[in-house]
């Protein structure tokens, strides 16, 4: 599992760090996981869907799962990252409006577009 912090756009260049968290989060990344792969299959695309998530530290002590949104629909190479959704890792509630659904849309049309190669001509 990776951590991610976000900081004060008021810090200075040195950075201490001393990370103690002690708290029972209601839903687990695995768990957090599913909810997201579940809404993608079900409102978007069974095209996309979640890669492993980091656990974000917001400074106003929230706290989610956050996960990068891959379009995997048959190009080569590895699935590509078309946006991002949070989980709040207390109540399991995606943090998810109809902009970024449609930014990710937005992205997988883009990424679509961009590796797809014309079919060759049938005789």
């Amino acid at each position: 599992m990776a951590v991610a912090l976000i900081p004060s756009i008021e810090e200075k260049e040195n950075l201490h760090l001393e990370l103690t968290i002690s708290t029972t989060l209601g839903i687990s990344a695995s768990q957090a996981k599913r909810k997201v792969a579940r809404f993608f299959m079900d409102e978007v695309s069974m095209f996309m869907g979640p890669d492993p998530p980091f656990l974000i530290v917001a400074e106003d002590e929230q706290i989610f799962w956050r996960f990068p949104i891959v379009f995997s629909m048959g190009f080569p190479g590895q699935p590509r990252q078309v946006g991002q959704v949070d989980v709040d890792a207390f109540t399991g509630r995606l943090l998810i409006d109809h902009e970024i659904i449609e930014s990710i849309k937005t992205n997988a049309k883009q990424v679509a577009t961009s590796t797809t190669t014309p079919l060759p001509a049938v005789s």
